[in-house]
């Protein structure tokens, strides 16, 4: 005896008996928005907890007891850079011309040396602590640890959402990461700082995925795109309020525990958060699924038919008498299915894409000229139409054509900034806004399309390997500046450019999901754009030798 999966399609009953979008699923998706917005602060607290600090050299022959940082005979004992002056070197001592004035005379201006020890703007930063003066790459090295740690940590959240549940794994890595992320306040070294940063993000740096997920299973597929644009939204809001606290306690230690403390309530997700229905009919839990959808009901004032109260007394004795059947890896149903398989070979190259270009950018910001607190937040609020345009358009036009147009823009942007960002100041910061902007629609785009491809029962663990390999970008992108430094000043806009044409192109070989339920299955995940000629020439191109298939 077997259930026919169209009889158990849960987008059949959100849209036909208790609503796609009603009391219960607000209180939801307010829950898990509330999420996105705390814990949006992970990622880039290291922006402002170990933000460079200008610095010059102590100069024995005429510091004052407590040193100033730019006293008035600077420039006849350093050498000037630009505006200011350098930050790392100092001129030699004329040995002849030893006196107690710190003139000029005292200083042999055609010969320099690296600094012993250094005086520090100000000490607030973690950079002074740690002694990190005149050092540009251990700073970054923070970020890419982090999304390291990341990049790990998608698979495995990925597995424990799939198998537990998804509220276990939202619960799970919120309390991961307050506890460790906190630690990083004792911290009395750079290796103990980066080793507490890339442990947090390890097992602590999913809760935004986690959420959004739970969240998307919530709602009705009018809904979807709608609830993962609100998500995303709440994370651009959290990442702009970021630059604001920042500014408001400059001080790393303080700002750690402000930034971690308050996530330590959505531990209690695990008790008040409604369980996925979707993943609960995966799993044959037809029970639980059951209650939770008759409470569903009682709020948005609705009621399930006999006909879905019968499906799911038949479901129950089903999955009694077949739980204990076993199942093929995963591995083995992707190779089985040549379409979810390019999916799998293609998704990843998007998030790549995306990540490097969307971190690569907001790093940027903090050390672009003027105020890093306000150029960090404007660069994170232009996100905010980024997402709405997106959703706008994602239910009008489809999703290929708006993840394909995002990348192709945005790629155009990058390679323009190239030749305009040495002429007009405004010009090329519009160019470098409406390229974040687009890369933030690019997101939207991906987060929605990407969940949509793959099968319920898979969707975690298939949308965490995207985002895992799509990490890749993320540990390279706070590697750029220093990149830029040594190669190219224009070599990181170069590459986003070029691999932001590629991602657009390489949309074409996905199907489009406008209008199509959520799959629950590998099979219906595989016949979503079946009769697509792009695809049915790709696969014949890629999979003429049967070989691929695994029996």
């Amino acid at each position: 005896m077997s259930v026919d999966k169209r009889e158990m399609n849960l987008d059949r009953i959100l849209v036909k008996e208790i609503g796609q979008w009603g009391r219960f699923q607000v209180r939801a998706v307010v829950l898990c928005a509330l999420v996105a917005l705390v814990g949006s602060v992970q990622c880039y607290a290291y922006l402002f907890t170990v933000v460079k600090v200008k610095t010059r050299c102590v100069i024995p022959e005429c510091e004052d007891s407590i040193p100033l940082f730019s006293p008035p005979w600077i420039l006849n004992a350093v050498p000037s850079s630009g505006n200011s002056f350098d930050n790392c070197h100092r001129f030699t001592t004329n040995m002849s011309r030893i006196s107690d004035s710190c003139s000029a005379d005292l200083f042999d201006r055609n010969s320099s040396v690296q600094c012993e020890e250094y005086v520090y703007e100000h000490k607030n930063s973690a950079y002074y602590e740690f002694g990190l003066a005149c050092d540009d790459w251990r700073p970054t090295l923070i970020g890419s640890a982090r999304t390291l740690g990341y990049m790990f940590c998608l698979p495995m959240m990925g597995l424990v959402s799939d198998r537990w549940g998804r509220r276990l794994a939202l619960a799970l890595t919120t309390f991961n990461s307050v506890w460790i992320g906190s630690l990083a306040y004792f911290s009395g070294s750079y290796n103990c700082y980066i080793s507490i940063s890339f442990v947090e993000a390890l097992f602590g740096a999913c809760t935004f995925s986690s959420a959004y997920i739970l969240a998307v299973e919530y709602v009705g597929p009018k809904y979807r795109v709608a609830t993962g644009v609100t998500m995303s939204t709440c994370l651009a809001i959290g990442q702009t309020l970021l630059g604001a606290i920042a500014w408001t306690e400059p001080y790393w230690r303080h700002l750690i525990l402000m930034l971690y403390l308050p996530q330590f309530i959505f531990v209690v997700y695990f008790w008040i958060a409604p369980e996925s229905v979707r993943w609960l009919i995966s799993k044959g839990r037809y029970e639980e699924a059951l209650t939770i959808l008759k409470k569903a009901a009682k709020m948005n004032r609705s009621a399930l038919s006999e006909r879905t109260l019968k499906e799911f007394s038949k479901s129950t004795n089903v999955v009694t008498k077949e739980k204990d059947t076993s199942e093929p890896w995963l591995i083995c149903l992707v190779f089985r299915h040549k379409p979810i398989l390019l999916r799998c070979l293609v998704t990843p190259v998007w998030w790549i894409t995306c990540i490097l270009m969307y971190y690569g950018l907001t790093i940027s910001s903090v050390g672009i000229s003027g105020n890093r607190y306000i150029n960090y937040s404007a660069c994170n609020a232009i996100e905010i139409p980024g997402y709405w345009t997106a959703v706008l358009l994602l239910n009008r036009i489809g999703r290929k054509v708006v993840l394909a147009a995002g990348f192709l823009i945005s790629g155009a942007c990058q390679i323009g900034f190239i030749f305009v960002s040495d002429g007009n100041y405004w010009l090329s910061l519009t160019v470098y806004l409406i390229g974040k902007m687009c890369v933030s629609g690019v997101i939207t785009s991906l987060y929605v399309y990407t969940a949509e491809l793959y099968p319920t029962r898979y969707r975690s663990s298939l949308f965490a390997y995207s985002s895992m390999i799509g990490r890749v970008g993320g540990i390279l992108a706070p590697l750029m500046p220093g990149i830029a430094a040594v190669v190219w000043v224009h070599l990181p806009f170069l590459v986003f450019g070029v691999l932001a044409l590629v991602s657009g192109l390489l949309v074409l070989l996905a199907p489009e999901t406008l209008g199509a339920p959520l799959p629950d299955s590998m099979k219906e995940a595989a016949n979503l754009g079946k009769e697509s000629p792009v695809l049915r020439w790709l696969k014949t191109l890629m999979f003429r030798n049967k070989s691929y298939t695994i029996k």
